[in-house]
């Protein structure tokens, strides 16, 4: 039966290097180009001043932090429960590529020390909007608790899970088409409270798809005997015996 520490090593590696390297390459940019390019304070302006819902925040808040850590150990219980191994795959995936990703999350988090919207400040004063500088401070390990704004944990955690299942179940359309919207809202979510600039929650998305894809395709090679790039997995079998000798093609599990 799967579990989720399988193969732990071996999917940090491939996480972190190969073509994910692209979407880490990726966060980095955009986090400086709208950082000190003055698109982070753009869009929070526009938001605050035009596109604020109300209860939006404290919803995605509270999603971002109960949806993941509910729904990857759900379906990892619900295989061992029902002795389903795809499920217990799913799972298993789930749960590795979320705590991969908040552990990865939060290392950034105190390695860069960028400053949070609002910087401590009071949500309500009348000039929390008049300080652009905020959106260019970083203090490199300058914090531990409470952590650091970049990049956002509940959208890396909330696209991971959704990577993971959608990898590991490439035929289920309905998947990606639910967690990745979903994700998104949650971290439009944070920038609507005014909890996260703009470029923390794509970093966090461009995080949580790179480590959620590949560990559930790892997953899904290993559990469901299909390779993680062509959703087809062989193995040879050799046949000997009395009067028969040859090797026969079947599905690697």
């Amino acid at each position: 039966m799967p579990a989720p520490w399988d193969g732990l090593g071996d999917d940090v590696v491939d996480a972190f290097t190969g073509t994910n390297l692209l979407f880490y390459g990726g966060a980095l940019a955009v986090t400086a180009g709208m950082a000190f390019g003055g698109g982070d304070h753009a869009v929070r302006l526009a938001v605050e001043r035009s596109l604020v819902v109300p209860g939006l925040s404290d919803v995605a808040n509270y999603t971002g932090y109960i949806l993941p850590a509910v729904l990857a150990p759900a379906i990892y219980l619900e295989g061992l429960i029902a002795d389903d191994r795809d499920a217990a795959g799913a799972g298993s995936a789930a749960l590795q590529a979320l705590g991969v990703a908040l552990v990865t999350t939060s290392v950034l988090k105190i390695g860069f020390g960028r400053v949070y919207p609002l910087n401590g400040g009071d949500p309500n004063a009348p000039d929390r909007l008049d300080h652009p500088e905020y959106a260019r401070q970083f203090h490199p390990f300058g914090s531990v608790w409470p952590l650091p704004a970049w990049p956002s944990g509940h959208t890396s955690a909330a696209t991971a899970v959704a990577a993971a299942l959608s990898a590991y179940y490439p035929d289920r359309l309905w998947i990606p088409l639910v967690g990745y919207p979903l994700a998104v809202a949650i971290g439009f979510g944070l920038i609507d409270g005014d909890r996260h600039w703009t470029s923390d929650v794509i970093a966090g998305a461009l995080l949580g798809h790179a480590i959620g894809y590949s560990i559930g395709s790892a997953f899904r090679a290993r559990t469901r005997g299909t390779s993680g790039d062509r959703g087809l997995g062989l193995r040879c079998i050799p046949i000997v015996g009395p009067g028969l000798f040859g090797v026969a093609a079947g599905r690697a599990w």
